[in-house]
């Protein structure tokens, strides 16, 4: 697929009012694509809102919701079919983190996150394929990350489940690819974005980030069909040669280094 193809038609990206779900609605935006945007900030989406109207000339959906909540998927579904809305690019984004010691953070911020970065986009997926299958060609974009490659200390759910999102992601490449819908797992690196002030992050090995723009250019500039994974991260080869050929105790321990909270 070529996002050429999508002009015209309707996106929906998910965490669109900052970041990369941002720069993932502006640049849809800038090929003429129509965008629904999902965020729970309503104030920073009807500004984005305003902006791509005014630049690029296509149609906006606002929708502020929190997906997590008990059948907020089904009736973003629901709202959508009834405004004549047919999803061809589906861009699952919305996650968080948290960074520090894992009994320091309560279980109930934990199962929202589960829920946001797993649930939400699995069920995304199955509510949005009739729309996808629709189309000749059509794309799932599951923003994953290089903490699935291997568990990490101090960021112990968040890892978790972006490995679930990874290997989940990858397996529907495989089954809709004969569809006409590609799906692609995308890997960016430590980027410029309110994730790490959600996440709490402190200083770590993790130094440079990169834009956001960065990104999602690499995604929308890679819709090859025979590649599932894309990634705009560096070292992701030696992080996952590392991760499956080392001793998982020393896997541990080295990456439990990286993370390990300040005193």
């Amino acid at each position: 697929m070529k996002i050429t193809e999508a002009k015209g038609h309707w996106a929906l990206v998910s965490g669109a009012s900052s970041g990369i779900g941002r720069e993932f609605a502006m640049q849809l935006a800038q090929h003429g694509v129509h965008v629904v945007l999902v965020a729970r900030r309503k104030d920073r989406l009807d500004a984005l809102a305003a902006e791509l109207r005014e630049r690029c000339n296509v149609r906006i959906c606002v929708v502020a919701a929190d997906m997590t909540q008990k059948g907020m998927v089904g009736e973003l579904k629901e709202r959508l079919a009834r405004e004549g809305i047919r999803i061809r690019v589906l861009c699952n984004n919305a996650a968080f983190g948290r960074w520090g010691r894992f009994e320091e953070t309560p279980p109930e911020l934990y199962q929202e996150m589960i829920e946001l970065n797993t649930t939400v986009v699995m069920k995304m997926c199955h509510a949005f394929l009739e729309d996808l299958s629709s189309y000749p060609t059509s794309l799932v974009i599951n923003v994953s990350s290089p903490a699935s490659y291997q568990p990490i200390p101090y960021m112990a759910v968040y890892a978790a489940s972006k490995a679930f999102l990874h290997s989940f992601s990858m397996a529907l490449h495989g089954e809709w690819k004969a569809r006409g819908v590609l799906v692609q797992t995308l890997v960016p690196g430590p980027t410029e974005s309110e994730f790490d002030a959600t996440a709490r992050a402190y200083e770590s090995a993790l130094t440079r980030r990169g834009t956001p723009g960065e990104v999602v250019r690499a995604s929308l500039t890679r819709l090859d069909g025979r590649r599932p994974v894309i990634s705009s991260a560096k070292g992701t080869y030696k992080q996952r040669f590392f991760a499956s050929l080392f001793p998982p105790s020393m896997v541990i321990r080295e990456v439990g280094k990286m993370f390990t909270p300040p005193k």
